[in-house]
């Protein structure tokens, strides 16, 4: 408790904003709450970021008093990359096919919405990975998606699996 009073007013309000997004998402799922769903992504979005405005203090906190500051450095450029790498698969996936085929199979499969109601929204949830090879013979690749599928009776998080076979378009593996 003591290193939290040690905190500043802001990083403070970011780590209980933090909590309470985790401790919601995570709650809206296991009692069924159909309700900003999304706060679990976002929740872990704003750990990262909490983490570096944390540690930015650690590091003016430690350069008043002359100690090294060079393992929060590091630990703060990871952390930026992950988000970097996390905000450019946010903005890029629904650029691609992959992501297309994914959002066209859960609007119309009808399992889906035999589980969730009629679809009427899905949010990518940035996780996951999409892998793309070029040849001569054309392009194949491999796209694991994840996704919040917003029916009009629940949500549901689904996981999307695809793949590309040269010469033909995205199919879907298996939906988890």
């Amino acid at each position: 408790m003591k290193e939290f009073d040690k905190l500043s007013n802001l990083n403070k309000a970011l780590v209980g904003l933090t909590i309470a997004l985790l401790i919601y998402g995570y709650l809206c799922r296991i009692i069924g709450f159909y309700f900003f769903w999304e706060s679990k992504t976002i929740g872990w979005a704003l750990l990262f970021i909490t983490t570096i405005s944390i540690l930015t203090q650690r590091i003016k906190t430690k350069k008043i008093a002359n100690k090294k500051t060079i393992s929060e450095k590091i630990f703060i450029g990871i952390i930026v990359f992950i988000l970097l790498i996390q905000s450019i698969l946010f903005v890029v996936t629904p650029q691609t096919d992959a992501y297309k085929s994914a959002k066209q199979f859960l609007m119309t499969d009808k399992v889906i919405a035999n589980e969730v109601g009629e679809v009427t929204d899905i949010f990518l949830v940035p996780v996951g990975g999409m892998s793309m090879s070029s040849s001569s013979a054309g392009q194949t690749g491999q796209a694991d998606l994840n996704f919040v599928v917003k029916g009009k009776s629940k949500f549901k998080d689904i996981n999307v699996q695809l793949t590309k076979e040269l010469d033909a378009n995205w199919t879907i593996i298996e939906p988890k």
